[in-house]
C-alpha cells in the first residue's frame, strides 16, 4: 500500500507542519495529530489544538498549484453558498483559505476546516435512514442548483470520463468483469450527452463523503476534490449507487424512489434524465469496477477500503445490469 506520507511528500514530522499551521490559521497552540487513512490522492489528517479540532487538507503532488486553486475554490463556493459542509477558515496573514507553505524545502498546499465530531457513513458501516436519504438528496439538489462553473478537472473515476478509462483500463479487469462492462459501454456510447441538464456536480456522495454529527445526527458533505460542471445525474447516479442499492431488489428500488422524490422536490428531472439513469447508475458501478481494479494491480493498493468499494462495485454491477438497465 501507497505510503499516506508519500502523497505529499512529507520529509518532517506532521506535528512540526501542524505548528506552523496552527500558528498562521490563528487555531490556538498545537496539541496532537492524526492521520484519516481513508480516501485517495489528498493527505488529510485531524489537528486538535488548544481552540478545538480541525481537519487539514494537504493537496497531493500530483496536483499542480492551479489544480488546488481551483479545487479550493469548489469548496469555497459550495460552503459560501450555505450547502451542509464543514466551516472553511481563511489564514491569518493574507485573509486566503488556501495556503501555501515551504518548510525543508518542500512545499504543502492545504486548507483548514471544521473538525465534525462524528462519523462518515463507511466508518459507521451503515447506509442512511429514509429520513436522511432525504435530507441528503435535497441537499444535492441545492448543490446542483448553484451557478458556478469551474473549469474542468479530470477524474479517472467520473462516469462522463468512462469511455477513456474503459479504453485504458479494460484489459486488466476479470473476464466475468469484462463481460457486462462491456455491455454497459455499448449502452453508455448511445447517451447524447448535450441533451442532459448540466449544473455544479460534487461528484462523489458516497459513504466516505458524508459525515453524521453524533449529537445532533445533522449531516455534512465533504470533499469536494471531483466536484465539476456537469450533467446532474452524474451526482443522481453516484448517490443512488453507493447510498440506496443494498442489492435488495424490492428495499433497493424503494429507496431509490424516496431519493428521487426528494430531489425532484428542490429540481424535477427531464424525461431524456430518467430514461438515462438506469444507463448512468450501471456505468457508475462499471467504472468503479475498473478504478478499483487499476488501483489493486498498478498502484499496488491493497487497502481496505479499495477491496470494500471492488467487492461493491463489482456485485453492484451485476444487480443493477440485471435488475435495473434490463426493464
Amino acid at each position: 500500500m501507497n505510503s499516506f506520507e508519500s502523497r505529499i511528500n512529507l520529509n518532517i514530522p506532521l506535528s512540526s507542519l501542524s505548528e506552523v499551521v496552527s500558528e498562521i490559521y490563528g487555531l490556538g497552540k498545537f496539541k496532537e495529530n492524526k492521520i484519516i487513512e481513508i480516501g485517495y490522492e489528498d493527505f488529510n489528517y485531524i489537528l486538535s489544538t488548544t481552540k478545538g479540532k480541525y481537519i487539514v487538507k494537504v493537496f497531493s503532488t500530483i496536483r499542480t498549484d492551479k489544480d488546488t486553486i481551483n479545487l479550493t475554490n469548489r469548496a469555497v463556493s459550495a460552503f459560501e453558498n450555505g450547502i451542509s459542509c464543514p466551516k472553511l477558515y481563511k489564514n491569518i496573514g493574507g485573509g486566503n483559505y488556501l495556503s501555501f507553505i515551504e518548510i525543508s524545502g518542500v512545499k504543502y498546499r492545504l486548507i483548514v476546516m471544521d473538525y465534525i465530531e462524528g462519523n462518515d457513513f463507511y466508518t459507521l458501516d451503515s447506509k442512511p435512514n429514509d429520513k436522511e436519504l432525504i435530507t441528503i438528496a435535497k441537499e444535492l439538489a441545492k448543490l446542483n442548483n448553484i451557478d458556478y462553473r469551474p473549469p474542468l478537472i479530470y477524474d479517472k473515476w467520473a462516469i462522463i470520463n468512462f469511455k477513456e478509462e474503459y479504453n485504458k483500463n479494460i484489459s486488466l479487469v476479470s473476464k466475468d468483469d469484462k463481460i457486462l462492462i462491456d455491455k454497459v459501454y455499448e449502452k453508455f456510447n448511445q447517451i447524447d450527452l448535450t441533451k442532459l441538464k448540466y449544473g455544479f456536480v460534487h461528484g462523489d456522495i458516497i459513504v466516505t463523503n458524508i459525515i453524521k454529527e453524533a449529537k445532533s445526527g445533522k449531516l455534512y458533505f465533504i470533499d469536494f476534490s471531483v466536484s465539476n460542471y456537469l450533467p446532474r445525474i452524474v451526482d443522481i447516479a453516484v448517490s443512488i449507487c453507493d447510498l440506496c442499492l443494498d442489492f435488495n431488489e424490492k428495499e433497493a428500488l424503494g429507496r431509490m424512489k424516496i431519493f428521487l422524490n426528494a430531489y425532484q422536490h428542490i429540481s424535477p428531472l427531464s424525461e431524456y434524465e430518467k430514461e438515462c439513469l438506469n444507463i448512468f447508475l450501471a456505468t457508475h458501478q462499471a467504472i468503479t469496477v475498473l478504478e478499483t481494479t487499476r488501483e489493486k494491480i498498478e498502484e499496488n493498493n491493497d487497502s481496505k477500503e479499495n477491496e470494500d468499494f471492488l467487492k461493491k462495485g463489482q456485485v453492484g454491477l451485476r444487480f443493477v445490469f440485471n435488475h435495473l438497465t434490463q426493464k
